[in-house]
């Protein structure tokens, strides 16, 4: 039998309130990094929380409390309930079978790689917020990419999270979204990233040839080419 695809993707900003409450399991790299964050809503100035989690005023009150409650029994939901951005959305995680949401994973700012029914708190941390938090992922998440398992790999990931995966040498497939003009989408383009992984995991079709005859809406498939991860690079042109 082949094994389903997986999809690596991004965490977002946007997060479901609510959960079942409980203390979160954790080894210690996991560990280091809600240290990490509880003490600097400790002991960071309102200027400092600012800038480190983006927001203000309420926002900032609420991402603070977040951050303290970590340290003790916290409201937790699926990985795949909680994150609720643009991407997301267009995954629809909730028409999907449970089983298929194990076969998503989700670089966490917090908790490193995730799977999708894995239980995530509620919480705000962008990457450069901590002094060495991306060094620190960067080094810790291939203990935690080795435990994947079979099947191909589509890799949905922008930029700053796939510089996560720098050293990983495991070939996985991915995908370049342009507009009708040949121009790349950027503000966008989760949206598209979160509509191909349903497609991808709706269809359970992770060999780039079947995806390729995959229609989504607004979209089209436009061509294939090799890509520096091992795998193959698909082009997606979004028609309006």
């Amino acid at each position: 039998m082949t094994a389903g695809p997986l999809i690596l993707l991004a965490p977002s900003e946007e997060k479901a309130s609510g959960g079942v409450p409980g203390r979160l399991a954790e080894n210690s790299a996991q560990r280091w990094a809600r240290e990490q964050l509880v003490a600097l809503a400790k002991q960071g100035s309102p200027e400092v929380l600012r800038k480190a989690f983006d927001v203000k005023d309420l926002a900032l009150d609420k991402a603070r409390s977040e951050a303290l409650a970590l340290s003790g029994r916290v409201p937790l939901l699926p990985a795949l309930s909680r994150y609720a951005g643009v991407a997301f959305q267009a995954l629809e995680a909730a028409s999907l079978p449970p089983a298929v949401w194990t076969q998503v994973f989700i670089l966490s700012n917090l908790r490193g790689l995730v799977r999708g029914d894995e239980a995530v708190p509620p919480y705000k941390l962008k990457l450069g917020a901590i002094p060495g938090l991306k060094a620190h992922w960067r080094k810790a998440l291939p203990a935690q990419l080795v435990a994947l398992p079979e099947g191909p790999v589509w890799e949905l990931l922008p930029g700053d999270s796939a510089d996560l995966l720098k050293d990983w040498t495991r070939p996985r497939h991915t995908v370049e979204i342009f507009d009708a003009q040949g121009r790349a989408i950027s503000h966008f383009s989760k949206l598209y990233r979160g509509r191909v992984a349903h497609w991808i995991l709706k269809h359970q079709q992770g060999d780039p040839r079947r995806v390729l005859k995959g229609r989504l809406s607004g979209c089209q498939w436009a061509g294939v080419g090799e890509n520096d991860r091992g795998g193959l690079c698909l082009r997606l042109v979004v028609e309006r």
